[in-house]
C-alpha cells in the first residue's frame, strides 16, 4: 500500500466547504407514518445535523472528501437520509430498513435506492461496498449475537477507506433510565457487570432495547484486524447516544500508510 498522507487541515477545509450550506438545502417533506416526527421540526432536524457534524469530522480525520456510495441502514423515514441527501448532492443513497413504508418514502422523496432489510443481517440483499455506512439506533434494539453479525456485516461492506458510524446506548442512556422498570434494570445489571445488557420489548421477541460499553465494542472489533476504531463520542448523537466510527483500514497497515499530520 502507498504511503498516503493526510493534512487534516486541508481535508477539514474541503470537507467545510462540502456542508456549506447544506441546511437550507434540506428537503423537510415528512412522511404521515414517521414516527420519529413528534411535531418539533427543529428537534427533528437537529439530529440529522449531529449526524452530519460527526460524519463530517471522521472524514477530515481520514483525509475523505466525498463519498459517492452511501447506505443508511436503518433508513427509517429519511430523518438523516434527508440530510446526507443535501449534503452530498452527486452520491449514490441507499436506503434500507425493515420498515417497507420508510424504504418506499425515501426512495420516492429522495432518489434513495430501496433495499427492504431483513433480521439476518447476512440475507440483506445489499450490492457492492460503501464509502459510508450510517447506523443511526440499529444495535441499540439487538442482542449480542445479532449485534456481531450486524457489525461483521457491515465492516465487510466498507470499501477500503470507507467509514462506518454507529450509535449505541453507552452509560449515559443507562443512567437516564431510572424508576422501577424490571427490564430496564435488568439491561442495566448486565451492563454494569458483563459490559452488555439486552431485554425485549413486552411481548415481542428477538427485538428489544440494548446497552454496551466502549470496552465492550472495541473488543468486539478487536476481533477484526481488516478495520479500526478510529472513534468513539460519548452522547455524540443528539447529545444522548453514544457514537462510534469505524474506519476500513487494515489496523497492521505499515506505518504511515495513513499519516496524520
Amino acid at each position: 500500500m502507498p504511503a498516503t498522507v493526510v493534512d487534516y487541515a486541508r481535508s477539514a477545509a474541503q470537507v467545510s466547504r462540502l456542508l456549506d450550506g447544506y441546511r437550507e438545502r434540506i428537503d423537510v417533506t415528512l412522511s404521515p407514518d414517521d414516527e420519529m416526527f413528534t411535531g418539533d421540526l427543529d428537534d427533528y432536524i437537529g439530529v440529522a445535523e449531529t449526524a452530519i457534524a460527526q460524519i463530517a469530522h471522521a472524514m477530515a480525520l481520514t483525509g475523505r472528501t466525498d463519498c459517492r456510495r452511501i447506505l443508511d441502514l436503518p433508513c427509517g423515514h429519511g430523518r438523516v437520509l434527508r440530510a446526507l441527501r443535501a449534503v452530498f448532492a452527486g452520491a449514490e443513497l441507499v436506503a434500507c430498513d425493515i420498515d417497507r413504508s420508510g424504504v418506499d418514502f425515501c426512495a420516492a422523496q429522495f432518489g434513495a435506492l430501496p433495499v427492504y432489510s431483513t433480521p439476518d443481517p447476512h440475507e440483506i440483499p445489499l450490492d457492492g461496498t460503501f464509502d459510508l455506512i450510517w447506523v443511526g439506533s440499529l444495535l441499540t434494539h439487538l442482542d449480542a449475537s445479532r449485534c456481531r453479525a450486524f457489525l461483521r456485516v457491515l465492516c465487510d461492506r466498507l470499501a477500503p477507506y470507507g467509514l462506518l458510524l454507529v450509535s449505541t446506548h453507552g452509560r449515559n442512556a443507562v443512567r437516564r433510565w431510572g424508576g422501577e422498570d424490571r427490564r430496564l434494570n435488568k439491561i442495566r445489571r448486565d451492563f454494569q457487570k458483563k459490559g452488555f445488557g439486552y431485554a425485549d420489548h413486552p411481548g415481542t421477541s428477538g427485538y428489544g432495547t440494548s446497552a454496551f460499553t466502549a470496552a465492550w465494542l472495541a473488543d468486539e472489533l478487536y476481533r477484526h484486524d481488516d478495520v479500526m476504531l478510529i472513534g468513539y463520542a460519548e452522547r455524540g448523537l443528539a447529545d444522548h447516544q453514544d457514537l462510534a466510527t469505524i474506519f476500513k483500514l487494515p489496523v497492521h497497515h505499515r506505518q504511515w500508510a495513513v499519516r496524520l499530520r
